[in-house]
């Protein structure tokens, strides 16, 4: 009875704090994920377990997981975004041999957004490339 209780009371602080965030659309995945992870892994954690201890070692280990995978989405989103404020190439490296360039290209001066060309490149092999639209949230003109 005891487990379940403490389930539920995790469930409920997980929800309240994820509604008591309001982050911007494309930043702070860092907390975001770390939230997202600690329910998750605090569920799982309870459901493998069946006991507080479960619970709590699912929370730490989704917290940190979810940190990590949300931390990576931050450096992406940085490196495409520095690249379109001064329209110069970036390059953001990690230490398990991985790197994110980002290449400025054209801006659309009727919407004031920035095209800027995304690779992902993973022990010296690129991985994925993507083109991303980065717009100032300003329009200059009536239109889009």
């Amino acid at each position: 009875m005891k487990s379940k209780t403490m389930g539920v009371i995790v469930l409920m602080a997980v929800v309240v704090i994820g509604s008591c965030a309001s982050v911007p659309k494309d930043r702070y995945n860092t907390q975001k994920g770390a939230l997202i992870g600690a329910g998750a892994g605090a569920l799982m954690g309870q459901a493998i377990g069946r006991d507080t201890e479960g619970t709590l070692m699912g929370l730490a280990a989704g917290t940190v997981l979810g940190a990590l995978v949300g931390n990576a989405m931050d450096q992406d989103y940085a490196a495409a975004r520095d690249a379109a404020l001064y329209e110069k190439k970036v390059v953001y490296y990690d230490n398990q041999g991985g790197a994110v360039e980002a290449i400025p290209s054209e801006v659309n001066q009727q919407t004031n957004c920035h095209k800027v060309t995304k690779r992902t490149w993973k022990d010296g092999k690129l991985i994925r490339e993507t083109i991303e639209e980065l717009c100032e949230g300003e329009k200059q003109s009536g239109e889009y």
